[in-house]
């Protein structure tokens, strides 16, 4: 189980990181700054600070839609909350209005990257299994047809 989350917490904080990097690039060229090398440590730790109740929080296997709804929309709203903390704690920006509503925007992004990329790689991983599975099913039929054969021959 720790081995689990600890891989869940990587991926994560991989996906959420270079979600963040991308927002950061896109405004900082849409608004002509400037980025300092501190900045850079201040997204990896914010990749970790939101990549941490991410693995905690989707790591649940509800049974229920209404539950699985619920922890999404609980996470989303965590994340979000988390991110404008860390814009005031960082220095990031002043927080108003708009750079509220600009970083509902950018958390919405990040989130649907985050989404989409373990949404291929489940579905890559998906499709290989099920092609191992095959492979099995194959050679066990096989197996057993050669067994009926040779009980066959043997009768």
């Amino acid at each position: 189980m720790a081995k689990e989350f600890l891989i869940s917490l990587l991926h994560y904080f991989v996906d959420i990181t270079t979600a963040v990097l991308i927002a950061a690039a896109v405004f900082l060229t849409a608004s002509g700054q400037q980025i300092e090398s501190v900045i850079l440590w201040q997204i990896l730790l914010a990749g970790f600070i939101t990549a941490l109740p991410t693995a905690v929080l989707l790591c649940f296997d509800p049974k229920s839609v209404r539950i699985s709804m619920a922890l999404w929309v609980t996470h989303f709203m965590l994340i979000f909350a988390i991110t404008v903390i860390m814009l005031k704690m960082f220095g990031w920006c002043r927080i108003t209005p708009l750079s509220v509503l600009l970083t509902f925007l950018a958390v919405v992004f990040i989130y649907f990257f985050t989404c989409f990329v373990h949404y291929l790689v489940d579905r890559k991983h998906t499709a290989l299994m099920n092609q191992q599975l095959k492979k099995r099913y194959i050679q066990k039929e096989k197996l057993l047809k050669a067994e009926q054969q040779s009980e066959h021959k043997s009768s």
